[in-house]
């Protein structure tokens, strides 16, 4: 589903990450975990084309990403949804038009589909009873869960997941996560930084530890957290477990 194959991101004279390899398969839930200024984000962001990369190449479902072939980039990102730290839901819109929007803007969806497409997304995400509720009346979950539903409505075969906890205040994180446990559970293709470590250890298939814009170490979630083999990943759980 993803090949990211010696890709290098450079901002002016610092470089985040060089020749970083990292596949993704289909169905598999990768977790990138490492502290902050590691890469991890930005990594995301090059995945879905928000920052552009260097050097190196990133195929996406068997197409590569290039900046030049607008249509083609457009083709490729639709397939791929992010959710961020801090929701970005349009504050003049409710629940049911933030999740509604996109698939009437971009992909010219009828409204009534799109509507009834919504509401069984705010449903799926435990949402049903908040649909005519504007963002500023919700909680920092439940907003959450509103971005996640929005970027469900594009019908993505890949999610891509930020930090999605970690603007959220420690009660709410459970009903976030456990969204994204049952999209796990159906099968969606995952990428999630985070800083979750009971998530990554029980949901991820796959755990990459990154530090100084370079994979550490990575393996299944056992391994990782049972029995870490390089020093900087011992020292890292030991910090946050």
């Amino acid at each position: 589903m993803i090949e990211a194959m010696d890709v290098t991101k450079k901002f002016g004279n610092l470089t985040v990450f060089e020749n970083l390899n990292i596949n993704v398969t289909k169905g598999e839930v990768l977790v990138i975990i490492g502290p902050s200024g590691s890469g991890k984000s930005t990594f995301l962001r090059c995945l879905n084309h928000l920052e552009s990369i260097n050097d190196g190449k990133i195929i996406i479902e068997g197409e590569e990403l290039d900046g030049k072939n607008k249509s083609l980039m457009r083709k490729i990102t639709t397939k791929m949804g992010m959710v961020f730290q801090n929701f970005n839901l349009f504050p003049h819109m409710t629940a049911l038009e933030n999740v509604m929007e996109a698939p009437i803007t971009v992909k010219k969806e009828n409204k009534n589909e799109a509507r009834l497409k919504a509401e069984r997304l705010l449903k799926k995400v435990g949402l049903e009873d908040k649909m005519d509720y504007y963002p500023s009346k919700l909680s920092g979950g439940q907003k959450q869960r509103v971005a996640i539903a929005r970027a469900l409505a594009m019908e993505p075969d890949i999610m891509l997941f930020d930090e999605p906890t970690s603007a959220l205040d420690p009660e709410l994180v459970g009903e976030v996560l456990n969204v994204m446990k049952d999209l796990a559970s159906e099968g969606m293709t995952m990428v999630v930084v985070t800083h979750e470590m009971s998530f990554a250890k029980d949901v991820g298939d796959r755990v990459i530890f990154m530090d100084g814009g370079k994979i550490v170490e990575e393996g299944v979630p056992e391994d990782i957290f049972a029995y870490p083999k390089q020093h900087r990943t011992k020292e890292f759980l030991k910090k946050v477990i």
